[in-house]
């Protein structure tokens, strides 16, 4: 294999781990500071898909992407404060359940709304065809790489910055990081730390949002695409560490570069996230980069 081939490649599995990481963040942020398994969290960025679609035909993709995520926003705080809340300190199964449950009933919903069918989502034109990457790069030969794919990745290391800097460097990520660990303390001072985590929630259903108007072109959208992003997206979680959001970004790139090097083998690709899973934890029973006592 030569080296250009290999770089794309690693292009490939960076692309293929971009939606994956971006759902996982929110789904792994929900966890670390609330401690909700939300399997609602798919069914939040097929939500989005579904907006973001209809939106890109109505009035174009830049508004699109102005307006998607502080509608799931405000979704999210508005599933955070009708049903979530009252699960925080029932049982990781309870949670699990409900937010279940609550998938499949916003699945059904649309479905019955939109129908069963695939709604194509077309890139927008100036994000169609390849970018010349050896004309940037001089250590390359001919590299030629889809646009959307090297903005996807672009999309997904900028947010997954913005939130890091968010959690370490504001005075809201300082509250939210203690709450983690000791909520009632927080109380005691007088902070509200059940609006903040309310926020927190909403925060999660944004970065669903980001990853539904430009996640929506690769995986389309129809009434199934949140349970097939669910999947990876919590083995990610799993893999990573529960709660841990850089464990989250680490196993999403792992799995990405998986399934990029077994695409020649399409007997194994399906099943490379789970042995990649399998392995990890039975060397890691935590996952990567998981802390001692959560979800134990």
């Amino acid at each position: 294999m030569d080296f250009d081939a290999l770089f794309t490649l690693i292009l490939t599995g960076f692309q293929k781990a971009s939606i994956i990481a971006l759902i996982a963040l929110g789904l792994s942020l929900i966890f670390g500071t609330l401690g909700v398994v939300n399997f609602a969290h798919g069914a939040i960025y097929m939500v989005a898909t579904y907006f973001a679609v209809y939106l890109v035909n109505q009035i174009g993709f830049f508004a699109a992407l102005i307006l998607v995520p502080p509608i799931m926003f405000i979704l999210g705080i508005a599933m955070e404060r009708g049903l979530i809340r009252y699960f925080y300190d029932r049982p990781h199964t309870d949670q699990i359940l409900v937010t279940f449950g609550a998938a499949i009933v916003i699945q059904e919903v649309l479905k019955a709304l939109f129908g069963a069918n695939n709604i194509p989502f077309a890139y927008p034109s100036w994000g169609l065809g390849p970018l010349p990457l050896h004309e940037y790069l001089p250590f390359l030969d001919s590299v030629w790489f889809p646009k959307w794919q090297l903005l996807l990745i672009v999309v997904m290391l900028v947010t997954a910055g913005a939130i890091f800097a968010l959690l370490q460097f504001t005075r809201f990520g300082l509250v939210v990081r203690a709450g983690m660990r000791d909520p009632l303390m927080l109380r005691f001072l007088g902070i509200n730390i059940t609006q903040k985590f309310t926020l927190v929630f909403g925060l999660g259903a944004l970065i669903a949002g980001i990853a539904g108007v430009f996640g929506g072109p690769v995986t389309q959208v129809n009434p199934e695409v949140g349970m097939h992003q669910l999947v990876p997206s919590f083995l990610v979680v799993v893999i990573g560490g529960m709660g841990s959001l850089s464990g989250a970004l680490v196993a999403a790139l792992l799995l990405g570069m998986a399934l990029s090097f077994s695409a020649d083998y399409s007997a194994i690709q399906q099943i490379a996230i789970y042995l990649v899973a399998a392995i990890v934890l039975l060397v890691r029973p935590r996952g990567l980069l998981g802390q001692k006592g959560v979800m134990e």
